[in-house]
């Protein structure tokens, strides 16, 4: 989902609980650490090699463990406009008082450095609907954010855990006395480049009109109309529409253990956690449908978040043990522009 940067880093820390790629561009990887980076970052983001990147929602983040939640994110910001550096936080920090549970900010900032850049360093915490130890829970989360300017642009490093964890990894973050930390280390750089680029089989007939944007790695065949952008960025099948108003879609799969459990009773779990994390929440349609000839729904919703609205589609289909999730978000006065391109997707769509 197209949303502001800062909550959508947010919500993938919160939601952790529910590769690595090779360097660019001539940085030297520190000691004891290795790179995390999508196409197109114009920093580089260094987090020790026990952690876990992850970029699979096209934001350059990493992760200690499943079990701790502890995570950093690092990304440019795209609503920061001409704002100095102190407007955008405080703008940042409104927008993160209204959009989160029990946000808590003392007022108080520091400065900092980020890049070898100025910085400000604040420090909030939040409430989020979490899986602790196999049950969903209301659990606080702290957060330390720095963010820093450079050429133009607003960037913002992130690091969150569950508060029994914070001080945990805290010193990891922000630095030890020699100088070694994942903020200490961040640099910004020439755009990075992955050299593993994703490819796709040349060989696979295109239904007419569409392109293939899945590759032989995925279960699944993912054709979306020649003219929308397929989103390298991020590991799983996205792609946006060619008219750049933020309207996208993506191809999730997910795995269950109990394969009793039907399309719509796992989309009614998916609805209790969206009831958590949006602000406001309202199913609008609820279809049966099929995909790759098999029985499944569609369900249509709107959701807003960070006082933005969005309408959002999810085409849900079950095959074995894996539920394969189609899902389409736009802004409400763009969805229907686009809902025949997305109901081809559907049609074509394609369970190897």
């Amino acid at each position: 989902m197209k949303i502001t940067k800062i909550i959508a880093a947010i919500m993938i820390c919160a939601m952790l609980a529910s590769g690595l790629c090779a360097c660019s561009g001539g940085a030297e990887i520190p000691d004891g650490y290795q790179l995390v980076a999508c196409d197109g970052d114009d920093f580089r983001l260094y987090v020790p090699t026990n952690w876990t990147a992850n970029t699979a929602g096209g934001v350059t983040s990493a992760f200690y463990s499943l079990n701790e939640n502890a995570s950093v994110s690092a990304y440019c910001v795209d609503d920061a406009g001409e704002m100095t550096l102190e407007e955008y936080l405080a703008y940042s920090l409104e927008k993160l008082s209204a959009s989160l549970k029990d946000f808590d900010f003392s007022g108080k900032t520091e400065k900092a450095v980020l890049g070898g850049r100025p910085a400000i360093k604040v420090a909030y915490s939040a409430s989020f609907l979490a899986n602790a130890q196999g049950e969903n829970k209301e659990q606080t989360y702290k957060f330390l954010q720095v963010t820093a300017q450079n050429n133009g642009k607003t960037y913002v490093v992130v690091y969150s855990a569950p508060e029994e964890y914070y001080d945990s990894h805290l010193e990891t973050v922000e630095g030890d006395a020699d100088g070694a930390g994942v903020i200490p280390y961040f640099i910004f750089a020439d755009a990075y480049v992955n050299e593993d680029k994703k490819e796709f089989n040349a060989e696979v007939e295109c239904p007419a009109g569409m392109k293939l944007i899945s590759t032989d790695e995925r279960a699944y065949r993912f054709f979306v109309p020649e003219n929308w952008v397929s989103n390298d960025r991020t590991e799983i099948s996205a792609a946006y529409a060619p008219e750049n108003d933020g309207s996208n879609v993506s191809l999730q799969m997910h795995m269950t253990e109990d394969e009793s459990v039907t399309v719509a009773e796992f989309f009614a779990s998916c609805e209790a956690r969206y009831a958590e994390l949006f602000d406001e929440y309202e199913l609008l349609d609820d279809v049966d449908i099929k995909m790759d000839g098999v029985l499944a729904k569609k369900y249509t919703y709107r959701a807003a978040i960070g006082g933005v609205e969005y309408k959002q589609m999810q085409a849900i289909v079950m095959r074995g043990a894996v539920y394969y999730v189609l899902t389409y978000t736009a802004l409400p006065e763009y969805f229907d522009a686009h809902a025949s391109d997305v109901e081809k997707m559907i049609e074509n769509f394609d369970i190897r």
